[in-house]
């Protein structure tokens, strides 16, 4: 018998991976985020146009 057959057979600890769900909005937060990207294009903008 070899010696790989005579070692016990090990348990792993199974590590479940963990699960993200996405967060689900609401019209008005989807504006808002919307509101928000569309102000920080409107800075960019205007301090790129003015260097």
């Amino acid at each position: 018998m070899s010696k790989k057959s005579n070692k016990k057979a090990q348990t792993k600890k199974q590590v479940k991976p963990e699960i993200t769900v996405p967060v689900s909005f609401g019209y008005e937060e989807m504006l808002g985020e919307l509101e928000a990207i569309v102000a920080d294009a409107q800075i960019r903008q205007s301090e790129e146009e003015a260097a």
